[in-house]
């Protein structure tokens, strides 16, 4: 028999419930101002030190390089949002070309993928083989961001499409956001404690303190809003709903990536699901695809408050890459999903020391390639 609830029980749990909330939406608020801040500071201080690190960039990054450097970097820090905001503040800076930008940015989109390589490999299992089921989710995600990360070398590299293209876009759209006024509002907020920091604390040390804040934030924030959402818990069980139709799960994939700020978060809520059996590969696909397009929405925010033309253009070149992968293969589901199985059955005949050994090779290899070229 159940124990009946008391007026002042009730109460009570309404109490912790509204406490919650509470502390969930200034959680969000907090984490959305030191997002703004972190952009700001590190804007305003490589404003400062742009003379002595152009010539040093500009001259050091080639195409391969540049990939790799992004490639290695969100691998090393898993955040692709973080990378792409830092690229886009130094393209915006003129610290960095477009191209270079552009070349980075795709190479973050492949080094974001080793999330759910991780998060695969810590997951508890009931049975040995529902493994590869999860495993399967990181693959076809790493597997579709290398085939576009080619696919953009070459068309980027022999005819400058993303670069043309993305710039053309941001020259038309910046007129026309630039009346939002967010660069104002920006300072009115981030001001008075960037001009107290900048008399006290060594620039250098502020760039650091920049780019900690902007990873930590964007390691976070999609799980504040997941709290304001009602818990992961409900996220899930949202996300599995919408299964039903490829265009469905492309859409939802593109919409919760956008408002988590994270692909790695909403690719890595997949690989548990799919692990119980909850959902398969084929049905994953479009949603990893639609979770790519999706990421670019911190660094279309960021953009916004750069207020600078080859930042948004930065945003736009990182759209196109996903909306050009989505044009491929959403029609297409069919050839991403028998490579990876091909590649997890009979290529590598998967286990949990060979996914290791596979994560350590995707964390080093573009290492090698930094060093090397």
């Amino acid at each position: 028999m159940k124990k009946k609830v008391t007026k002042k029980e009730l109460q009570q749990l309404q109490k912790q419930t509204y406490k919650i909330k509470v502390f969930n939406w200034l959680r969000l608020i907090s984490l959305i101002y030191l997002f703004i801040f972190s952009i700001e500071l590190i804007k305003k201080i490589s404003l400062i030190i742009s003379p002595g690190f152009k010539f040093f960039l500009m001259n050091s990054l080639n195409p391969i390089k540049a990939i790799s450097v992004g490639w290695f970097t969100t691998a090393l820090i898993q955040s692709s949002d973080a990378v792409g905001t830092i690229t886009a503040t130094f393209a915006g800076n003129n610290l960095i070309s477009l191209p270079i930008a552009i070349y980075i940015l795709i190479g973050a989109s492949l080094g974001t993928t080793i999330t759910a390589i991780i998060i695969s490999l810590v997951i508890s299992y009931k049975k040995k083989k529902d493994f590869r089921h999860g495993f399967e989710i990181a693959l076809s995600y790493s597997v579709y961001s290398f085939l576009l990360v080619i696919l953009v070398l070459i068309l980027e590299y022999s005819l400058k499409i993303f670069s043309k293209s993305s710039l053309f876009l941001a020259t038309i759209l910046h007129g026309k956001v630039s009346l939002l006024k967010i660069p104002n509002l920006i300072n009115i907020i981030t001001d008075p404690l960037i001009n107290y920091l900048f008399t006290n604390i060594n620039k250098i040390i502020l760039l650091l303190i920049g780019f900690i804040i902007l990873i930590l934030v964007l390691r976070y924030i999609g799980k504040a809003i997941m709290g304001v959402l009602g818990g992961e818990e409900k996220t899930r069980k949202k996300i599995n709903s919408y299964f039903s139709s490829k265009y469905k799960s492309y859409f939802l994939g593109v919409i919760l990536t956008a408002i988590l700020f994270s692909s790695s978060i909403t690719i890595g809520l997949l690989v548990p699901l799919a692990a119980i059996r909850l959902i398969n590969l084929k049905k994953a696909i479009p949603f990893i695809l639609g979770a790519d397009l999706g990421t670019a929405s911190s660094l279309f925010i960021a953009s916004l408050i750069l207020g600078n033309v080859t930042a948004m253009a930065c945003f736009f070149a990182f759209a196109l890459f996903a909306i050009l992968g989505a044009v491929i293969f959403l029609p297409n589901i069919n050839l991403l999903y028998k490579l990876t199985k091909y590649l997890s059955k009979r290529v590598i005949k998967i286990s949990r020391k060979k996914a290791l050994i596979i994560l350590l090779i995707f964390l080093f290899l573009p290492l090698g390639i930094i060093l090397l070229f």
